[in-house]
């Protein structure tokens, strides 16, 4: 009789687990449709615009008169440059290195065209 019970009850639970399995299955399913519905009802997305070259950075500086813009001017210059450097220290491809070495060069002259 022990055998018979405990046989029942393996039964009932592995039906009880299908039920449930099947009902949210259907449950993931319904949603999913839904889903692509809502897709299929919006307007499909721009297409995508070409990369375009990235313009290079312009820095124009113009020497302010006032000594205390000047230095803050110097300043952020140098901080820049020696954001640089510090990237200059990792692990780069070429071509970054490259970059980073004009961009260095270009504030190392605008500092110099502002006597820093």
């Amino acid at each position: 009789m022990k055998e018979g019970s405990a046989l029942l009850v393996a039964l009932l639970l592995a039906v009880a687990i299908a039920y449930w399995s099947d009902h949210y299955r259907l449950a993931d399913q319904a949603v999913v449709a839904r889903e692509a519905e809502d897709l299929s009802s919006r307007p499909p997305p721009p297409p995508a615009l070409p990369q375009a070259e990235p313009v290079p950075e312009r820095l124009d500086v113009v020497g302010p008169r006032d000594p205390v813009a000047r230095a803050a001017l110097c300043e952020e210059l140098l901080e820049v440059i020696r954001g640089v450097d510090a990237a200059l220290q990792l692990p780069q491809s070429s071509a970054t290195i490259e970059q980073l070495t004009t961009r260095r060069r270009v504030y190392q002259e605008k500092r110099a065209t502002l006597d820093c």
